[in-house]
């Protein structure tokens, strides 16, 4: 009887260790296939980086990529057993060198492999906003608005709505003078508002003054790529390209034609953003 017992024993210890080692080698395989998938679905979702553009004293940004990290992906997807495409863990691959280090040089464009484009509002001192924004607001878009100290000391509410709103307020400082003081001003006021953490300058032309004062002051120098102060829906018409930075004079004839502006622009593919979005990286 006790052999009999026995021999029970090591029949099921040895059945044991066969499942044992048969669930085992299942689980491997199944971990050996899932990390080859992974392996060799990877490129599928590798984006290339865009190298940025750069002259003597301009500067195009360029765009991160991503790749698969395929470690973290396979810890992630082993706990299910199978190739889930949510679970993918990615990697950035960055741009050098990045728009952070290049202050010191004209911003002339936004990336030009995206159909994107930011429109530069820049604001007269006695100008009301609310015809522009209301066509911006219905249709989910953001701006960005190039103001003076004068308009920031007597509209500063509007413009802390505007931050916070997510547009972008770009610093003219006074009467675009950036060796007055109140370029500081608008500087301080405008990044301690929430949102906007850069500062951003405006320049018609490769002015070397507004460059070195406004680097000096940790800040973007920016010149359009179309500057437009008449007849701007059919000056838009003629100049939407990737990238473009088209900054726009705000009159009468801007506000009887903002709305055709965004709806043909809308109409071409392209998406209007922030001047801050618009140059991420």
């Amino acid at each position: 009887m006790k052999q009999g017992f026995q021999i029970l024993g090591i029949l099921t210890l040895v059945v044991g260790s066969f499942l044992y080692s048969e669930r085992v080698d299942t689980v491997s395989k199944l971990s050996d296939d899932l990390l080859k998938e992974i392996k060799d679905k990877s490129e599928n979702y590798k984006i290339e980086k865009v190298s940025p553009i750069i002259t003597d004293d301009t500067f195009i940004p360029g765009k991160n990529g991503k790749e698969v990290d395929i470690n973290k992906s396979y810890e992630k997807m082993r706990e299910i057993g199978y190739f889930y495409e949510k679970s993918l863990v990615y990697k950035n691959i960055k741009v050098k060198p990045s728009l952070s280090k290049n202050k010191d040089k004209f911003i002339i464009s936004a990336n030009r492999n995206e159909k994107n484009i930011a429109l530069l509002f820049k604001v007269k001192n006695n100008y009301n906003l609310n015809k522009i924004l209301s066509i911006l607001d219905k249709n989910k878009i953001k701006g960005t608005f190039f103001i003076e100290s004068v308009f920031l000391e007597k509209n500063y509410n509007v413009v802390y709505k505007l931050i916070k709103e997510g547009h972008t307020v770009g610093n003219l400082s006074k009467n675009e003078d950036y060796n007055n003081t109140d370029f500081v001003w608008v500087k301080t006021l405008v990044t301690n508002m929430g949102n906007q953490k850069d500062n951003y300058c405006y320049a018609k032309n490769k002015d070397k003054n507004i460059l070195k004062r406004c680097y000096l002051e940790k800040s973007y120098t920016i010149i359009p790529t179309k500057i437009i102060d008449k007849r701007p829906l059919s000056n838009i018409k003629e100049s939407l390209s990737k990238g473009a930075l088209i900054s726009l004079e705000t009159n009468e004839s801007l506000d009887n034609e903002i709305e055709n502006i965004v709806n043909y622009i809308i109409s071409k593919g392209y998406k209007i953003k922030s001047l801050e979005n618009v140059l991420k990286e």
